[in-house]
């Protein structure tokens, strides 16, 4: 009688967990790539050595230049991306799904006053003629530029000026009020000074008014003499 010995081999495959490096042995994530072959055969290499590598975390985080991401992308150091619409100057500005594009900066946001009128100055405050639109709304740099003619020229007096929205009245000052004090034995006043206010959107007006010794103080009618600039600065 015969007996037939079927002999049945059951291969077991077994997945090891691993990690891969090429030009080194010391990979330092699931993925290295040391195109130097300058890192070390065991430990960490050091910062220099770490430039010419390109490694994958298992957390699925990409260095370039480092050995350690803690970003998606990491890089350590320059970054080039020549899409065909870099420039000089130009900045890299992202849509609303994260794709960047290098785009022209925005231009700085300066308002330039109308120029203000002859105007007798009083002790009451009076629209001097100046005025200027805010379309977008932010804290403004605010810088008047005011020369006026007194009488006598001994005299001494004070000047203060403000913004309104009102061109009839003070009407919520952009900034607290400040005076410029003048003293005797000159035949004008100047003011060219800066505040910084937040601004909302609308036409603010120029007021001025003066006080003190002098019989009469007149605003002049030039764009140098009597204007003002905003200049936006957030």
């Amino acid at each position: 009688m015969k007996k037939t010995i079927l002999l049945v081999t059951v291969l077991f495959s077994t997945f090891y967990y691993s990690q891969v490096g090429i030009n080194t042995s010391n990979p330092q994530g699931q993925f290295t790539i040391d195109a130097a072959k300058d890192n070390p055969a065991t430990g960490t290499p050091n910062a220099a050595q770490q430039l010419n590598d390109f490694t994958v975390t298992s957390t699925g985080n990409v260095g370039i230049g480092t050995n350690a991401p803690t970003n998606k992308v990491h890089i350590n150091g320059d970054f080039r991306l020549t899409d065909g619409t870099q420039a000089n100057g130009k900045i890299l500005v992202s849509d609303v799904n994260g794709v960047g594009t290098w785009q022209d900066s925005s231009p700085a946001v300066i308002v330039t006053s109308t120029t203000g009128t002859q105007v007798p100055l009083a002790v009451a405050f009076t629209w001097i003629g100046s005025s200027a639109t805010v379309t977008i709304p932010g804290y403004y740099l605010i810088s008047p530029r005011l020369i006026t003619d007194k009488t006598p020229a001994n005299c001494g007096n004070f000047i203060a000026y403000n913004l309104s929205k009102s061109s009839t009245a003070i009407l919520n000052p952009a900034f607290p009020l400040q005076d410029s004090h003048f003293a005797p034995g000159t035949v004008t006043d100047f003011i060219y000074s800066t505040n910084v206010a937040l601004l909302e959107a609308g036409t603010y007006y120029m007021f001025v008014r003066y006080s003190g010794g002098c019989t009469s103080n007149t605003t002049r009618l030039n764009a140098g003499q009597n204007s003002f600039t905003l200049t936006l600065l957030k």
